[in-house]
C-alpha cells in the first residue's frame, strides 16, 4: 500500500497529514515556530526553525506509523506566501527570512506604484503591497546590501524545505505569482521588471507546475529517517491555493470562504478587466486555472477583540446566545471590521474599525450580532468587487476556519452571500490540498476523483433570507 504526506508550512507551525492510497487519513503531526520581531514593523523567522520543525513532525510521524519507512510514495507542500528566503552558493540562508506580514517596505511599495504601477497591473495582475516579495527584495538591496551581494538564489519558505530534501531549487506558479515579479499569463519571470531593479534572472528559482516532481529524497535524508524507498517530492503550492484544492471539487460552481483571524474569499476565475487591483489574482495549483482572492484582515479576530476587551468573563457560546436576542441588522447598529486597516478591496492601512448608529436601545447582543454581520458583509463586499463574469459566479461556498463551530454565524453568512454554505467532514486546510497534489502527481486520478476519496460534505446551511431582503430590513432599522 502506498502512503502520502501533505505538509503545510505556516507562519507559526508546520503540520503534516498522512494518508493511504484509499483516501484514509491516518494521522497528523505538528511542530511550532517562533517569530522574530525585534523592531517596529519587522517580522522574521530563521529558516533553520523550519528544518527543525519538519524534523520533529516527520520523526514523530514515522514513529507513530513505522510502515511509512517502506511505503511513503510521495510528499508535497503548502507554504506561507510572499516570505523571502535568501541563500548563498553553498545553499545556506544568508539572513532571517522576511515574512509576509512584515510591513517595513512602505517606501519600496510607493516606489513601485510610482515607477511601475501600471506595468504590474498589466503583467503581474496585482498592485504592490508590503506583504509581497518584490518590495522585500528592494528593501534588502537598499538596507542590507551585504546580504544581497552574497545572494545566489531567492525562494519562498516551502521551496527551501524542498531544497533541503532534494538538493534542487525550484518554485511553482502559485508561489511565483505572489512575488509580483512573475508574468501571470506567460508563466515566467518578468525579465523587464527584473532588469529595471537589478535582479538577475539567475537569482530566481526555476518554475515548475504545482504537481510536478522536484526530485526525490536525498540519500542522507532517507538514512536519517530510515526510509527504504525513493520518496517523490511534489512541489505543491501557496497556502490558500492548497486550501482551495482541499475544499473545492467543482471549480465552476463553488467558492471558498476562510474565516479565521483574518477572512478570505477565494474564487477560481480566468477573467480580468478594469477591476484588476481590487483583489489578488494568482495562478492556482490547477494547470491553466487562475483564481481571484480577497482578504479582510480582521475577521474572527474582531469578535475575539470584543470578547477580550468588553466581555472576558463570557465564552463565545454565551456571546452567540446574546446575539440571538438581536434581529437582522442588529437593530440599526453597524460594525466596520477594520481593526488593522484593510486589505481588499481598499488597501488602506489607515482605515479604522467603528460601530455606527449606536443608540440607547442597543444591548450587548446587538453589538455581538453587528460584529458577525459586519464581517460577513465585509467579505461579501470583497466578493462583489471581484467583478466575476456570469460563468464565474458561484452557486455555493464551502467554509473553513473557526466559524464552522458556530451554526448561528454560518446562517448569517448564508443569507448575506445568497448562497448555501457547506461544511466538510475533513477540515485539514492547506495540508490536505498538498496531499491531493502528491496523489495527483503519482497516480492516474483526477482532482475531483481524489477529493471524493478524501472528503465529503458534512452539513449544508441553506439561505433563509436573500441579501436584498436582508438589506431592506437593515435600511429600515437605520431609519428608526
Amino acid at each position: 500500500m502506498s502512503y502520502y504526506i501533505g505538509v503545510d508550512l505556516g507562519t507559526s507551525s508546520i503540520k503534516m497529514v498522512l494518508a493511504n492510497e484509499h483516501g484514509e487519513i491516518l494521522g497528523s503531526t505538528n511542530s511550532q515556530f517562533t517569530i522574530i520581531s525585534d523592531k517596529i514593523n519587522h517580522s522574521e523567522q530563521s529558516p533553520k526553525e523550519w528544518l527543525y520543525g519538519f524534523d520533529q513532525a516527520f520523526t514523530e510521524m514515522v514513529k507513530k506509523y513505522p510502515e511509512t519507512k517502506k511505503q511513503l510514495k510521495a510528499i508535497s507542500f503548502s507554504g506561507q506566501m510572499h516570505s523571502l528566503v535568501l541563500i548563498d552558493k553553498n545553499g545556506h540562508p544568508i539572513r532571517n527570512a522576511i515574512l509576509w506580514n512584515d510591513t517595513r517596505t512602505t517606501d519600496q511599495v510607493q516606489k513601485l506604484k510610482t515607477e511601475v504601477g501600471q506595468h504590474l497591473l498589466e503583467i503581474e495582475k496585482n498592485i504592490p503591497l508590503e506583504g509581497f516579495t518584490l518590495p522585500k527584495v528592494l528593501w534588502v538591496m537598499e538596507y542590507d546590501k551585504k546580504s544581497w551581494e552574497k545572494t545566489w538564489k531567492f525562494m519562498m519558505p516551502k521551496d527551501y524545505l524542498i531544497y533541503y530534501l532534494t538538493g534542487q531549487i525550484y518554485t511553482e506558479r502559485s508561489d511565483a505569482s505572489g512575488t509580483i515579479m512573475y508574468d501571470i499569463e506567460n508563466h515566467c519571470w518578468d525579465t523587464e521588471l527584473l532588469s529595471k531593479y537589478g535582479i538577475m534572472e539567475e537569482q530566481c528559482p526555476e518554475i515548475l507546475n504545482s504537481t510536478e516532481t522536484a526530485g526525490v529524497f536525498q540519500e542522507k535524508i532517507k538514512e536519517k529517517y530510515g526510509l527504504t524507498n525513493n520518496v517523490q517530492v511534489v512541489m505543491g503550492g501557496a497556502d490558500n491555493a492548497c486550501g482551495a484544492l482541499g475544499i473545492i471539487d467543482d471549480k465552476e460552481s463553488q467558492g471558498m470562504l476562510s474565516v479565521g483571524t483574518s477572512g478570505v474569499v477565494f474564487c477560481y476565475s480566468n477573467h480580468t478587466d478594469e477591476s484588476i487591483g481590487n483583489y489578488h489574482y494568482f495562478n492556482s495549483l490547477i494547470e491553466g486555472q487562475n483564481y481571484k482572492m480577497g482578504v479582510t484582515l480582521s475577521a474572527a479576530y474582531s469578535l475575539e477583540w470584543y470578547k477580550e476587551n468588553f466581555s472576558s468573563a463570557e465564552n463565545f457560546s454565551e456571546l452567540t446566545n446574546q446575539a440571538k436576542q438581536s434581529s437582522i441588522g442588529s437593530n440599526g447598529l453597524l460594525f466596520l471590521p477594520y481593526l488593522f486597516g484593510e486589505r481588499s478591496p481598499y488597501y488602506n492601512s489607515n482605515m479604522a474599525a467603528e460601530f455606527f448608529g449606536i443608540k440607547a436601545i442597543h444591548k450587548k447582543g446587538d453589538f455581538v450580532r453587528s460584529i458577525m454581520e459586519g464581517i460577513a458583509f465585509s467579505l461579501r463586499n470583497v466578493y462583489e468587487r471581484m467583478e466575476l463574469t456570469d460563468s464565474d459566479i458561484k452557486d455555493k461556498f464551502r467554509i473553513t476556519g473557526g466559524v464552522v463551530k458556530n451554526p448561528y454565524w454560518l446562517q448569517i453568512f448564508a443569507d448575506i452571500f445568497n448562497s448555501d454554505i457547506e461544511i466538510l467532514e475533513i477540515d485539514e486546510g492547506p495540508a490536505l490540498g498538498a496531499l491531493i497534489c502528491a496523489v495527483y502527481a503519482t497516480t492516474n486520478k483526477n482532482y475531483g476523483e481524489i477529493w471524493q476519496e478524501f472528503n465529503q460534505i458534512k452539513k449544508c446551511i441553506s439561505l433563509i433570507r436573500k441579501l436584498r431582503k436582508y438589506m431592506i430590513v437593515i435600511l429600515k432599522n437605520l431609519r428608526v
